[in-house]
């Protein structure tokens, strides 16, 4: 009785528990059938809940330029999901060297090493990005043509898929996914929210089903008019650490420092304190790094420099240090 209650609640969520009471009231069955009947429909349900898990689109490897697969599809997906990484957005399957570059400016937002391929470090990057932002791939026979991924780097039309945004309520989609390309017959999206998954799959994340009003047609969602809007504002700034002052000399001299995130780097300095941000002299580097290092020439000898330094990470938040607390002195 208790393998029974436990499948009837499992068929409930796979929406076929209808049909299998219907087959009950009109059967007459021996309870050798009832066992079979029973098997087959848990064969049924396991076969389902592994095409669900096959759907949901993952990134679990590392990738290479010359790569050409779905993970690389994936992998696509997510750097457009910021124009300012990949603004060119081709969801194309195959790794040439535009992914390449976008790869780079990923790893450089991310205080990563510049080599363009996918690595160990990079690869959790992006699946910590791909949690809050599930991705499936999505054979809808709403749109107008799917696609498979040509060698060349071109998509291809015809018998393939794509990736698509499983979109939970209250979450919002990432603009560069919201980004229109120009298609042969129509705009389409880079990244279109997920129109006809397996069934369950929206409720894995939370997602439950939409009301009638909501739908073009039973089992399709129409998605709303989409407004593009902004990724979860970052508002912390970087912490600078381990300030140091090196090759002092009568007219020149190197101050560096460590930020906990990707940041640019300035120094304002004057030979009185307090130093005024506004009349003081300034080195900097807009490079967004970790690890920073500003020099500087033409110094006076025999005087100290007193400074303060900044940092800014890409969302614009800003962090100096304590004003005319730091100082260093040329040397004869």
């Amino acid at each position: 009785m208790f393998i029974l209650k436990r499948l009837v609640v499992v068929l409930v969520s796979l929406g076929i528990l209808v049909p299998a009471f219907a087959y009950a009231e009109t059967s007459s069955t021996t309870p050798t059938a009832l066992v079979g009947q029973i098997q087959a429909l848990q064969t049924q349900i396991n076969t389902l809940q592994q095409q669900q898990k096959q759907s949901i689109a993952s990134l679990v490897s590392t990738l290479q330029q010359g790569t050409q697969s779905d993970q690389v599809a994936v992998l696509q997906a997510l750097l457009a999901a910021d124009p300012s990484i990949y603004p060119e957005g081709t969801i194309s399957g195959f790794f040439g060297r535009l992914t390449a570059q976008a790869v780079k400016r990923f790893q450089k937002k991310h205080g990563l090493e510049q080599v363009g391929n996918v690595g160990p470090r990079t690869l959790k990057k992006l699946q910590d990005f791909l949690k809050g932002h599930p991705l499936a791939f999505d054979t809808a026979s709403t749109t107008a043509t799917s696609t498979s991924w040509g060698r060349d780097g071109h998509e291809r039309k015809g018998e393939d898929k794509r990736p698509c945004a499983i979109v939970p309520p209250g979450q919002l989609i990432a603009p560069g996914w919201l980004k229109k390309h120009k298609g042969d017959d129509e705009d389409r999206l880079v990244v279109p929210e997920c129109q006809n998954l397996p069934p369950g799959i929206r409720n894995l994340f939370g997602d439950d089903d939409r009301d009638d009003d909501h739908r073009g047609s039973r089992g399709t969602t129409t998605p709303p008019t989409a407004t593009p809007t902004p990724l979860p504002t970052d508002t912390t700034a970087p912490v600078i650490s381990a300030v140091s002052v090196s090759n002092i000399s009568s007219t020149t001299a190197m101050i560096s420092w460590q930020t906990n995130e990707a940041a640019t780097g300035k120094i304002y300095y004057s030979t009185t304190t307090p130093v005024g941000l506004s009349s003081a002299l300034t080195i900097s580097n807009s490079s967004l790094v970790t690890a920073h290092s500003l020099g500087f020439t033409g110094l006076t000898a025999s005087t100290t420099y007193y400074y303060i330094l900044e940092s800014k990470d890409a969302a614009m938040n800003t962090t100096t240090t304590t004003p005319s607390t730091q100082n260093f002195t040329t040397t004869n």
